[in-house]
């Protein structure tokens, strides 16, 4: 029985050939294990993205590695990017790493097609397969090659020179006639004059199949992906596909069957695999290397770094600071990892110089001295009682992982600085991945399938929105999905292709903070990629990065940064006030009062309804709690009933309880409970005897859960306890809680330096609040549900919202005074950053404009042109010249036309008419003639607002049925996730959008609505039987009530609608009664004849109770009977409080559907 098989695949498309392969790497190497191969070559389209993934997985798989890549090459020079489509723009040509020296030039290679040739795709050419074609071997391709081209088009002489060329750049021996054999006509005489050519220039043949998914039955989950790819559908006859089903992972029995004729083909990729010898480096690291001054070793300027950091930061330290960073340098110079700390200072140094807003610590490194004396970090290791062992371990020795939040907007000039520094071609942002996970993927394939999107749509939120979601847990989880796949054909294969296509990869981007530097050229190690937007990224993703031995760094853009240093800038202009964080005092009272009253929108990490609910109920008084309230508020403390307990014990409702009082000094922060990773490792070093790094090995043993790992910790828990006099049982205990404790226990050092950014960011709240709002709103000024959420949260505190004007606006919101913010011009629509500094710099050098007239002649109109001052008008800018909008609109043209003259008069050094008479009274009022138009009525005002402003600023649409929405409502919009998934709810607002399209399988019309309120917007989902109930109230400015259940099958809740009526429906059908409230003191039998009156303009069905209210408080009721009885309008609640006084009048409802959780989410359409 032979040891291994006579075939390996050597032209093979994995997940990396995005959106054309469909192979995934563990599935490829397990195939080959079936079939005895004793190689497999990976050769993706024009990448090597998965090449170190795929080398470890061969490697542990006991199947040989041979790297490669199908590479494009330019027909001419990789220069030449003109006069030719697509398809003409690059052949193909498979290229195999020989040996090392051949894997680096495959990096060269792929590198140079991106960043200097490529045109469609990333393409070389034979200069640079010449000049790096060392230690590779070719084969000639498939029919896209230029050797099958040439043949195809009848130019064999062409092809046989193409050959020699290939002969000449590789070498005799490296270069093969590839022979395919999928049942394709032109491939029949290829193959024919292949073998000729063959035997004509005696070079040897071998036999591939262009490999793109693994079994022939995934050929149809293949033609699903080119779909996605080209943006077509399964039913377009024009789509790009694969014109048969042969594109698998043969066997070898087959290929041999296939190339009978020419069974050498077939073997020589064995020979082929036996040539390809590489061997990995992905032990040693290649850390660059800071240059420190003349005259010093890395080592002694970072201890003089520090030492001199440590007088700023401990003035009087004693010998626990000292002990403490001596400890620290030791265990850094001895992991090698000085230069990546001196790196680290450098940058985070240059930042904070250049006024570059940093954060104070991120992640374990928090826990680091050193980091702290270095400015890296601005959290006290030893006040919070971190530990550097957490950070970086001497007995696991691993890069340590500084991740730095800086300014989100000045986070490229860091980045800038770094690649300044240590140069171009050794330093790049991290390529990453996305993948089809089971809710896109679905989505995807029911498209490509023909499914509508509200099919598609009800389908996808029939799987949980859970992290690591899969179809397969999908359909034991959901009944309702289970049901569908088996009784539904359609929906059954729409489910298997997906699940086929399920974690595949579908496209390359730019990491959010990944940062690799180097210690040479980038390419000499890892290939280059460039998105599509011209960013040049690593090409390999983080983790090989990591394998190869590059250090990676996080440069992440924290918004709240910007927003915190916004607010401080803010506060010096407008108050006088210098604020530093190092003395701002860390127990303010009304920043706890305000957190405690859970007014934390806007306050970093603690403005979700959930985290609200929770402050309310912690009432937090000091940093502490806050750093636990953030360790806490995750999915695992939460369903294990830990939060509900530290509360419980942070107010003395459960007493603190301690397994033995060696814990006590270790938990008495967290009132018994282990909140932290921290805490655990304290316990097993205090407990057991271990040192505080073997201690963190325990730690992470017990978090990975494997039962022989965690056999060997117990064993050397109990040993260490059994020392230091604990009894077996005892021991045994802890080391159970431990363990249960060390699967939820978070970093320390993270949350607390996260709760110190919390923090001051409530602090600025709740003592600078118009500053801080206003800065707010500036970082959020292009997201629109933030900014219309934040003006909200503004209102309520007592802060007016101006809208924008052109006398006081500047680019960014202002603050106007303490209890008002002006609007930002850049936030309006259509008005750009020319038109803006043109406003600005015309007013800066005059005086304020008196009028649309006066602003025209002064401002660059070539920047400000009639659609910018048409927007300005509409969205209230000109409000302060006293006239009405439509006044301003309907003279633009005028004032247009009267300045443009007077400014081409002044260009050619001549005085205007204008100019001339400007000081007459009366020439200038004919000129400045103002047209008698009626002001818009308020909805059109309002609608211009939300077209050029995103929302509704002086008004909304809803104000006058306030009280309504209240009344019948089950919540505001923004509450809905704090409901239960599938319960009834009524919600109210105005329509902003209106979707109608059809399902497939009925043809039925169905509506798609967004539907907004005061605090927010949620799509509302209008099925075929509902919709056709209610159509004519489905019409955008609509006011609605919605009855419905709540879907939170998403990111984002919808509303699935059992009902759509309308605003004067809803006051007869929900209206159960009206109570009017009336106070004793002073009250005369006019006032009551004149209520009386009011009553009986508006007769209806409504009973009308009168609420008396004494002097002392004591209330009594009056039923005004049926003659009194109103039909509930706006006009009818006017009145009364016009009489009464405001808030008088409250409405009671019919009671809307109540959350029920017991009843199911029922599916329409």
């Amino acid at each position: 029985m032979k040891a291994h098989s006579d075939f390996v695949h050597l032209h093979v498309h994995s997940q990396y050939s995005l959106l054309d392969g469909a192979c995934r790497l563990d599935g490829l190497i397990a195939q080959a294990q079936r079939h005895k191969m004793p190689a497999l070559a990976i050769t993706d389209h024009g990448n090597l993205f998965g090449a170190i993934e795929f080398y470890q997985q061969c490697m542990k798989g006991g199947v040989k590695p041979i790297l490669g890549v199908e590479a494009y090459v330019a027909p001419n020079s990789r220069f030449e990017k003109s006069n030719q489509g697509i398809s003409d723009a690059s052949y193909h040509l498979v290229l195999l790493a020989r040996d090392e020296r051949g894997y680096r030039n495959l990096i060269k290679l792929v590198s140079l097609a991106y960043l200097e040739g490529f045109y469609y795709r990333p393409r070389m050419d034979k200069e640079l397969l010449a000049q790096y074609g060392e230690g590779l071997m070719a084969l000639s391709g498939c029919l896209a090659s230029e050797i099958p081209h040439l043949i195809i088009a009848g130019q064999e002489q062409q092809a046989r020179k193409t050959a020699g060329q290939f002969v000449e750049i590789f070498g005799r021996g490296n270069f093969y006639l590839e022979l395919q054999d999928h049942h394709l006509g032109d491939q029949h005489k290829v193959n024919r004059s292949l073998v000729e050519m063959s035997k004509e220039l005696d070079l040897p043949l071998v036999a591939t199949n262009d490999l793109h998914y693994l079994d022939r039955m995934d050929a149809k989950a293949h033609e699903a992906l080119l779909c996605i790819q080209t943006g077509t559908n399964l039913a377009d006859p024009n789509r790009f596909r694969f014109a048969n089903d042969e594109f698998y992972f043969k066997s070898p029995e087959e290929m041999l069957k296939t190339f009978h004729e020419v069974p050498d083909a077939v073997r020589r990729t064995v020979e082929i695999a036996e040539k390809s010898n590489i061997e990995l480096d992905l032990k040693t690291p290649h850390l660059p290397q800071f240059a420190s001054p003349a005259g010093k070793t890395q080592a002694i300027y970072l201890r003089e770094l520090v030492d001199d950091g440590m007088t700023r930061r401990y003035p009087s330290a004693g010998d626990p600071v000292h002990q403490r960073i001596q400890q620290e340098l030791s265990v850094i110079e001895k992991t090698g990892f000085t230069s990546y700390f001196l790196i680290v200072w450098d940058f985070v140094r240059h930042a904070k110089s250049q006024g570059i807003p940093v954060g104070p610590g991120r992640g374990s490194a928090a826990g680091s001295v050193v980091s702290y004396c270095l400015g890296i970090t601005d959290i006290d290791p030893l006040q919070h009682d971190l530990l550097f062992e957490r950070f970086l371990n001497p007995d696991r020795i691993s890069f340590p992982d500084i991740d730095i939040d800086f300014c989100y907007e000045r986070r490229p000039e860091v980045i800038r600085y770094v690649q300044e520094k240590y140069g171009e071609r050794s330093v790049a942002q991290i390529i990453t991945f996305g993948t089809m996970m089971a809710k896109a993927v679905v989505r995807d394939v029911a498209r490509v399938m023909g499914f509508s999107y509200p099919e598609a749509d009800r389908i996808a939120k029939l799987i949980p929105f859970e992290l690591g979601m899969t179809l397969a847990r999908a359909l034991e989880m959901t009944p309702e999905l289970k049901s569908l796949y088996e009784s539904d054909p359609k929906v059954g294969e729409l489910i298997d292709t997906s699940m086929k296509l399920e974690g595949l990869t579908r496209h390359a981007s730019t990491h959010a903070a990944g940062v690799v530097i180097a210690d040479g050229d980038l390419t000499d190690s890892i290939p280059l990629f460039k998105t599509s937007d011209d960013q040049i990224t690593t090409g390999y993703a983080m983790e090989s990065l990591e394998k190869v031995g590059l250090l990676k760094m996080d440069f992440l853009g924290l918004r709240t940064l910007t927003v915190v240093e916004e607010t401080v800038k803010i506060v010096k202009r407008t108050r006088g006030v210098v604020l530093d964080w190092a003395t701002v005092p860390l127990d303010d009272a009304a920043t706890y009062k305000m957190l405690g009253s859970a007014e934390s929108t806007g306050v970093f990490q603690l403005e979700s309804s959930g985290m609200r609910d929770l402050l309310r109920k912690l009432k937090p008084d000091r940093l502490s709690d806050l750093v636990a309230l953030l360790a806490l508020f995750r999915p695992g403390p939460i369903g294990s009933g830990m939060l509900d307990d530290f509360i419980k014990r942070r107010h003395g409702q459960v007493k603190s309880a301690y397994d033995h009082p060696l814990l006590e000094p270790i938990l008495k922060e967290t009132y018994g409970i282990i909140v932290y990773q921290e805490q655990v490792m304290r316990i097993v070093s205090t407990v057991a005897g271990f040192s505080l790094a073997k201690a963190d090995l325990l730690r992470r043993a017990m978090g990975k859960k494997d039962p022989e790992v965690m056999e060997q910790a117990r064993a050397q828990f109990l040993e260490g306890a059994e020392k230091t006099g604990l009894d077996h049982k005892t021991a045994e205990k802890l080391f159970e809680k431990i363990a249960y404790f060390a699967g939820y226990g978070f970093n320390k050092s993270h949350s607390a330096a996260y709760a110190v950014i919390s923090y001051r960011t409530a602090y600025l709240k709740a003592n600078y609040p118009a500053e801080f709002m206003t800065a707010l709103l500036t970082s959020e000024r292009e997201n629109l549900d933030k900014i219309a959420q934040y003006i909200e949260e503004s209102r309520r505190m007592n802060i007016q919202i101006l809208p924008p004007d052109v006398n006081e606006s500047f680019s960014k919101f202002t603050v106007v005074n303490n209890t008002t913010i002006r609007f930002g011009i850049s936030a309006v629509k259509n008005v750009g950053r020319g038109a803006i500094d043109a406003i600005i710099r015309a007013r800066e050098v005059g005086s304020r404009f008196a009028s649309l007239y006066e602003f025209c002649e002064r401002v660059d109109l070539r920047q400000v042109n009639r659609k910018v001052l048409e927007s300005l008008i509409k969205c209230g800018a000109f409000d302060s010249m006293g006239l009405h909008r439509s006044q301003l609109v309907a003279m633009l043209d005028h004032a247009l036309d009267l300045a443009g003259g007077a400014q081409k008069d002044k260009q050619h050094g001549q005085m205007s008419l204008f100019d001339t008479f400007q000081s007459q009274a009366p020439f200038k009022k004919t000129l400045q003639e103002t047209p008698d138009v009626r002001e818009w009525p308020e909805s059109q005002r309002l609608t211009y607002e939300k077209e050029l402003l995103g929302f509704y600023l002086t008004g909304h649409p809803l104000a006058r049925h306030e009280r309504l929405l209240k009344a019948y409502c089950t919540a505001p919009i923004d509450r809905l996730g704090t409901l239960r998934d599938g319960v009834e709810a009524t919600l109210g607002g105005v329509i902003a959008k209106v979707k109608v399209t059809t399902t497939k399988k009925g043809n039925e019309r169905m509506a798609i609505v967004l539907l907004e309120d005061f605090s927010g917007s949620v799509e509302v989902l209008v099925f075929p039987k509902a919709y056709a109930a209610c159509a004519k109230v489905i019409t955008v400015e609509a006011i609605v009530f919605v009855r419905g259940r709540i879907s939170l099958r998403e990111e984002s809740p919808k509303l699935l609608a059992n009902d759509v009526i309308s605003l004067e429906e809803a006051r007869r059908s929900f209206t159960k009664g009206i109570t009017v409230k009336l106070f004793t003191a002073g009250l005369e039998q006019s006032t009551m004849e004149a209520v009386y009156r009011v009553l009986k303009q508006y007769p209806g069905s409504v009973p009308v109770t009168l609420l008396f209210t004494t002097p002392e408080h004591q209330t009594y009721q009056l039923e005004t009977g049926e003659g009194c009885r109103v039909a509930p309008s706006d006009e009818l609640f006017a009145d009364l409080e016009a009489l009464l006084g405001q808030d008088v009048v409250t409405v009671q409802a019919a009671p809307p559907e109540r959350p029920d959780a017991r009843r199911p989410v029922q599916y329409a359409g």
